[in-house]
């Protein structure tokens, strides 16, 4: 099944363009069609790619191209993704030579929309890089997001049960109630007691520290004891509808920042929806994670934003998916069709003394802003007002997009 809803005529588009842009068109040259082109400041900390929709096959590759371009480039070695975090761990162990197939490790990153033939790819070079990568360059895979439990319980209570079988048995105990499949009818009240037990369980897991570390070492310890403080944030996210957003963007932004105090100090590299990603807010009521880090990190943190005028995803049902075609014209997208593989990338900062660039980029525009369903076919529900060069420090632009390939599908 495929829904078609075409919006804004070409011939009002190019209109408006023109007259943001003045006599001057902006100067295609300065636009990049190889995604490997990009280059990122050396001061950068973290870079943050965004996509416009979910269960878009281009954007998902995105996720791959962008990625290794800066492996080679900027000695990048961790991928961090929309995903769960405990879960994420047991992908990481996959691409260090864990058991398993591509197919299932994609399934544990805990959303549907990762179970693709795209994502499968990406782990499958991540193992392939990571058998013949020197000791200490090796890739890791991890979530910042904190909506589910199990993996995160698997991890972090089979690191107990070896060292402390009496915290083991009792917080698995109070924490049976949180877990994957009845998450969406847990009560409030029960994830306001969660968050008291998960807070007690954390200062319990502090107090055996050294014997974890004697037993594991110190990774295993930080990575467990973050397992437990993400039971308690899990709990915080889910507790209330009317928060949600805010604190789940508010913990995935402390994620990313446990990352950078965790990790080997290389380059971080983010995935995520735009609206995630971008360094001010796509929504008035509440702070996101890109502005979160932008805040703290100022110009060490680089968003890269994605949109198409013609989008074609896959629109999630509770059983399956369904193709959704829908259009959105904008100065940005509008140019995609005069480059060889209607695509490009731009960096605003390369681009903005040129005049014609300069009167696209910062001029307000509606850019492609879907999820994974529900979607109401008015272009006020699927789009996102923005600045473009307040938003993203650059852009990956498309003609069209297509729908992510469903893996068994």
């Amino acid at each position: 099944m495929k829904k078609r809803i075409w919006m804004l005529p070409v011939t009002v588009l190019l209109g408006m363009l023109l007259a943001a842009c003045g006599k001057n068109a902006p100067d295609m040259t300065l636009a990049r069609t190889d995604v490997s082109a990009i280059t990122i400041p050396e001061s950068v900390q973290v870079v943050g790619l965004g996509e416009a929709s979910h269960g878009v096959k281009e954007y998902q590759q995105m996720k791959e191209e962008v990625f290794r371009t800066l492996v080679q480039n900027n000695g990048c070695r961790t991928f961090i993704i929309e995903g769960d975090f405990g879960s994420a761990l047991k992908v990481d162990a996959y691409i260090h030579g864990g058991e398993g197939t591509p197919e299932e490790a994609a399934a544990l990153i805990g959303f549907r929309i990762y179970r693709t033939e795209e994502m499968e790819h990406l782990l499958e070079w991540m193992r392939s890089y990571n058998e013949a990568a020197p000791q200490g360059e090796d890739l890791h895979f991890y979530g910042m997001d904190m909506q589910w439990a199990d993996n995160g319980k698997e991890y972090l209570f089979g690191v107990l049960e070896q060292v402390a079988p009496r915290i083991s048995e009792e917080y698995e105990q109070k924490l049976a109630f949180l877990n994957d499949k009845d998450m969406y009818e847990i009560s409030g009240e029960a994830f306001e007691q969660g968050m008291k037990d998960a807070q007690q369980l954390l200062k319990e897991v502090d107090g055996v520290q050294n014997l974890i570390e004697e037993s594991f070492g110190g990774e295993t310890f930080a990575l467990a004891r973050e397992c437990a403080y993400s039971l308690y944030a899990c709990c915080d996210i889910r507790k209330s509808d009317n928060t949600y957003n805010e604190t789940r963007d508010s913990y995935m932004a402390k994620k990313v920042k446990w990352f950078m105090g965790h990790g080997d100090g290389s380059l971080l590299f983010l995935n995520g929806h735009n609206g995630h990603i971008g360094k001010v807010n796509t929504q008035p009521w509440y702070d996101c994670l890109g502005k979160l880090l932008a805040q703290d990190l100022g110009d060490t943190y680089f968003a890269i934003g994605t949109d198409a005028r013609v989008t074609v995803f896959n629109s999630q049902t509770e059983d399956s998916f369904v193709k959704t075609e829908l259009e959105n014209k904008n100065m940005l997208n509008a140019l995609a069709g005069e480059l060889e593989g209607k695509r490009y990338y731009v960096d605003f900062a390369a681009v903005a003394e040129e005049d014609g660039w300069s009167g696209v980029i910062t001029k307000e525009q509606r850019i492609t802003s879907l999820n994974v369903g529900g979607i109401i076919p008015l272009k006020i529900f699927y789009t996102s007002k923005i600045v473009p060069n307040k938003t993203f420090d650059g852009m990956i632009i498309f003609e069209e997009v297509s729908p992510s390939t469903i893996a068994n599908e």
